[in-house]
């Protein structure tokens, strides 16, 4: 197996990652800051944001791993 044909690989399957990443956190996230701010529970909101944030987060280290390989 090629160098190149490594990197290509890598960059597909992170494609991949970061589209999973942006589904699930935003979509967990978002339900749980609607949820929080319906039934008035500012503990659940919050939750939302720290998730959608995390997701953020590793979607963006996706791109560090990427420069590594």
């Amino acid at each position: 197996m090629d160098i190149t044909e490594i990197g290509d690989l890598t960059s597909i399957l992170l494609g991949i990652a970061r589209a999973l990443i942006l589904v699930a956190g935003g979509a967990v996230g978002t339900v749980k800051i609607v949820k929080g701010r319906s039934d008035e529970n500012p503990r659940e909101f919050h939750e939302g944001l720290v998730i959608i944030g995390a997701a953020g987060a590793i979607f963006a280290a996706t791109f560090g791993v990427e420069a590594i390989f």
